[in-house]
């Protein structure tokens, strides 16, 4: 009798094709809990569900590993990617509060995987990530010069960091060292700086300037090359230092944004509708992100040579800065109450969340702009005038605070 019986087939005992039939009938709630039962159910609904699911999903796409994946501080399982991808869109997220200071001062921040570079004062320090929570509370170091004045604007690519202070002083970091040089007058305001292999440039509110950066006995200098008698808020060189590409502070005509050839120092006006720039970022060769003073974020198209799409703020507030996940998501950073919008940069018509910080019980203004903005797959960091605001978006259980139809329900605009 017992020879006769049939053999149960256990679930994991099917080919790939008839597993995945009979997945499709289940919801994500089953999916997820199928993942616990067996590792074999686990790496197929992994690798064939949850894999095409999260390929485009905002802040968490994987599609052709774009940049915000390159600085996640700990690998995410395509499930997570799911989960926070809808934490992103809902809300939902749990906030930190980092590094107080009484003086206000317009912070700059870059991320990396390991580290966030940020800058208070005339300091520019470097904290290191941490696994229970978002950043360590001591940083790892403290880089500046002999030379004192409050830091406007840094880059940093590779092993080199290029700092601008205010007073027109600015200095490269190598191997330890700082090398100081005073590139503009100390009565101009330093805007920004960037550079690109051996060319570096420089702009003030009196002029932008173009660098070579010579060695000679050990010794690093920067020898100008061109100027620009304008006033530029922004300029980024293109990958390779071919193009710069800069965003005016003011243009009465309304084209603010302009392209550079390097080599030939022609100039090229660009066909954005745009008053003024306050913060530019490269998509790819062709396209340009600009943050503007009209309260637009523009995506540019070099090859239409015109916008191709506008993202409006729903209070008619300017964009101080922008970032960008490398795929389809774009973060605002607005001039009041440190407020971040995201869209998605298919759909221009519409914000997809707002995120407003809690009020904080130290900080006298309640009104900050958003100075500089980075962000991960997880984590969304915001500089603020008195601190730092770090949103952690795997916390399912935290409280939501979904914003997308504010205009629609008064009642849940919240108290700014």
């Amino acid at each position: 009798m017992e020879g006769n019986r049939r053999k149960q087939i256990r679930l994991i005992d099917l080919n790939l094709d008839c597993l995945l039939r009979i997945l499709s009938y289940c919801n994500e709630q089953d999916w997820l809990n199928l993942c616990r039962v067996h590792r074999i159910l686990r790496n197929v609904i992994e690798q064939n569900i949850f894999y095409v699911k999260t390929l485009d999903s905002l802040m968490c796409g994987h599609r052709n590993s774009p940049r915000i994946s390159k600085r996640t501080y700990n690998s995410l399982s395509y499930a997570a990617r799911l989960s926070i991808a809808r934490n992103w869109l809902q809300g939902r997220y749990r906030e930190y509060e980092y590094y107080h200071h009484a003086q206000m001062f317009p912070t700059k921040l870059l991320l990396e995987r390991n580290f966030l570079y940020v800058t208070h004062m005339d300091y520019l320090r470097v904290y290191g990530r941490a696994n229970n929570e978002p950043l360590q509370r001591r940083y790892k170091q403290e880089i500046s010069s002999s030379i004192r004045g409050d830091i406007s604007s840094f880059t940093k690519k590779g092993d080199t960091i290029f700092v601008g202070r205010v007073t027109g002083n600015c200095y490269i970091w190598e191997d330890g060292y700082a090398n100081d040089q005073q590139l503009h007058s100390a009565k101009e305001y330093l805007h920004c700086v960037d550079f690109e292999d051996d060319l570096y440039v420089t702009s003030t509110s009196v002029c932008a300037k173009l660098w070579r950066r010579t060695n000679e006995l050990g010794l690093i200098n920067l020898e100008s090359i061109d100027e620009m008698r304008r006033e530029y808020k922004v300029l980024k060189f293109a990958d390779g230092g071919e193009r710069l590409y800069g965003g005016l502070y003011t243009d009465t005509d309304r084209q603010a944004l302009r392209e550079f050839d390097v080599e030939s120092g022609k100039e090229t006006i660009l066909n954005s509708n745009t008053l003024s720039i306050y913060d530019l970022l490269i998509k790819d060769e062709h396209v340009l992100f600009t943050g503007n003073f009209d309260t637009t974020c523009r995506m540019y198209d070099r090859r239409s040579n015109r916008d191709e799409a506008i993202f409006e703020d729903p209070f008619d507030s300017s964009f101080y800065c922008i970032e960008y996940d490398g795929l389809y998501a774009l973060l605002c950073g607005a001039k009041y109450h440190s407020r971040v919008n995201l869209y998605d940069i298919r759909m221009p018509n519409k914000y997809q969340q707002l995120y407003f910080p809690r009020r904080s019980k130290r900080a006298k203004n309640q009104s900050s702009p958003v100075y500089s903005l980075a962000c991960d797959n997880r984590y969304l960091f915001i500089a603020t005038d008195h601190n730092l605001r770090v949103f952690d978006f795997k916390e399912s259980y935290a409280e939501c605070k979904d914003y997308r139809n504010i205009f629609s329900d008064k009642r849940r605009i919240p108290m700014l």
